[in-house]
């Protein structure tokens, strides 16, 4: 019984180890993975390109831009989402560094650390900076 549990446990790691390198990013730099999320009615999504997010509802022109200083801005960035693009429910988080998302009744909200604020839900989309302080 305890080689079978030795045996059992060294597989499980080596699977996990494996998992981990296979979805490494292979780039020096370090930059992390393009991301993509999206409402389960289709109506808003997101992408985050390893500097900022940028939020969009189905029907609007712009996207709404998140920086992870917490300046927001629209812009007319590509944001594109499909039936094979991630869902977020209500019950998860969408974290990377210092930006947050999640979704509160049929909107995205998202957050940074900084004070940043994005809303995009099927209706409107928009943003909110931190206030700016004088020294």
């Amino acid at each position: 019984m305890g080689r079978g549990l030795l045996a059992l446990a060294f597989v499980a790691a080596l699977g996990g180890l494996l998992a981990v390198s296979g979805t490494a990013n292979s780039a020096s730099s370090g930059a992390p993975a393009t991301a993509a999320f999206r409402l389960a009615d289709g109506s808003v999504g997101c992408a985050f390109d390893g500097a900022r997010l940028a939020c969009r509802s189905a029907n609007a022109g712009n996207a709404v831009v998140l920086t992870s200083e917490g300046r927001t801005h629209a812009d007319d960035v590509g944001v594109v989402w499909n039936a094979a693009t991630t869902v977020l429910r209500s019950s998860e988080r969408w974290l990377h560094g210092s930006f947050s998302c999640r979704v509160d009744t049929e909107e995205v909200i998202c957050t940074t650390l900084s004070g940043g604020l994005l809303a995009a839900g099927p209706a409107r989309v928009g943003g909110a900076s931190p206030a700016l302080t004088s020294p």
